[in-house]
């Protein structure tokens, strides 16, 4: 069973389907007056959470007690983080908290986006490569959506990994050259934004495992919040080393000012991704070649976990980043093959099944089909599922429910027995 980051309370779930109307892959269904999850069909991508009214929906996420389980700590960190408070100017004074919680040292997911940037214009300048436009790998939920649904975009996905997994790959090699310590005794941590990004930590399911644990934002946020009410704490300036590209793209997806020589473009917000996505299968996007896809409105800075709204958040970041140079003297190494190459063998995994056993999947999608047929095809989600198409699914591939369930055809069928024993 896939893992996901997502746990259900049913103690506090009214079963109001509002889950149902916010997921955009249909991955909760109702049972029993309870809301469920439907594994395969889930990219965690937070929508849930942030649209339950009873919080009952909430996200499993690493306690931070856990750092203490190695000598040495280290800490990447979405600069989203800054954005979060209102004296977002004084970021240097976060990175000197990071380090009083505990952290040997730390680096910034704009890191990751530096040394990216190299790469990903090597691939665009080569002619040789068809599948445009490239997709970027940064959004969890995205790669999810793509890996469980679009088998003909996956080799549009780059073979890097996100710039969040390289941040920490550069972070956890250069501490370990530096200081000539065990890499066994060195502990890699991130603080995310949002849910999807806590699965890689867990599985290997199309990511190499950087981190050993990651952390919500707004749980970080929460202590750092704490002690900066702490007057006891004496501050020492923090240097942060960055370009303006890189905290822009790292926060909110800012591709086009570094690859302003090439079609590239930032989509945010699931229904967007997923419309755009579409149009790729159909064969309908042309002329672009670079394309940053963000499950959730604005970028990293949406997440569900940030506090800020997001567009106070972009505004913030993009005031920070207006301190940075365009370009930094001395880089980060050069990525190579075993730091940089993600190996993200997408495995496509439908619902139904396909090359396997093509006369199982003709039959089944015809069963599924002609029972659609039979439903009223409101969308009322009444049923339990979110859709009249989901609700034929549902009957056929999970035999949980019948047609019965629908109660506007139980109702029909209950009026023409009423008519029948009548006449």
């Amino acid at each position: 069973m896939t893992e996901h980051s997502l746990v259900i309370d049913e103690d506090t779930c009214n079963g109001c389907t509002v889950c149902l109307r916010a997921c955009p892959t249909q991955a909760l269904i109702i049972r029993n007056g309870k809301a469920k999850l439907i594994n395969d069909r889930c990219i965690d991508c937070g929508e849930c959470v942030r649209a339950c009214p009873e919080k009952t929906i909430q996200s499993k996420r690493d306690q931070f007690e856990i750092i203490h389980n190695f000598k040495y700590k280290l800490l990447v960190y979405s600069p989203v983080i800054f954005a979060q408070f209102k004296d977002y100017h004084d970021y240097e004074k976060v990175l000197y908290l990071f380090r009083h919680m505990g952290f040997d040292d730390v680096a910034g997911v704009d890191t990751g986006g530096y040394i990216a940037a190299d790469i990903i214009r090597g691939f665009l300048k080569d002619k040789k490569n068809k599948k445009r436009p490239y997709i970027a790998t940064n959004c969890s939920a995205v790669c999810r959506l793509i890996q469980s649904k679009y088998a003909g975009l996956i080799e549009h996905v780059l073979p890097i990994r996100s710039i969040a997994d390289i941040a920490g790959e550069y972070l956890k090699l250069s501490f370990i050259n530096t200081h000539n310590v065990n890499p066994g005794e060195v502990g890699l941590f991130y603080i995310s934004p949002c849910p999807a990004k806590l699965i890689p930590a867990r599985q290997g399911e199309g990511c190499h495992n950087v981190f050993d644990g990651i952390f919500s934002m707004g749980d970080i946020y929460n202590k750092l919040m704490l002690l900066m009410d702490d007057n006891s704490i004496q501050y020492t300036r923090q240097e942060m080393t960055t370009t303006k590209f890189a905290l822009r793209w790292s926060s909110f997806g800012d591709v086009e000012h570094k690859f302003k020589d090439f079609t590239t473009l930032r989509i945010d917000g699931i229904k967007n991704v997923i419309r755009f996505l579409n149009r790729m299968e159909n064969g309908i996007v042309e002329d672009v070649d670079f394309v940053d896809m963000y499950s959730c409105d604005n970028g990293c800075v949406g997440g569900v976990f940030a506090k800020e709204d997001p567009h106070i958040a972009e505004y913030r970041i993009k005031r920070i980043a207006d301190k940075f140079p365009e370009k930094i003297d001395k880089t980060p190494f050069s990525c190579n093959e075993d730091t940089c190459n993600i190996r993200m063998k997408f495995k496509y995994d439908p619902r139904i099944p396909q090359k396997h056993d093509l006369k199982r999947a003709i039959q089944t999608q015809a069963e599924i089909e002609a029972l659609y047929k039979k439903l009223p095809k409101l969308d009322c989600a009444i049923c339990g599922s979110a859709t009249c198409y989901n609700f034929a699914e549902d009957i056929v591939l999970r035999k949980d429910v019948t047609i019965d369930d629908c109660p506007l055809i139980k109702n029909k069928k209950l009026e023409d027995l009423l008519k029948n024993v009548s006449s």
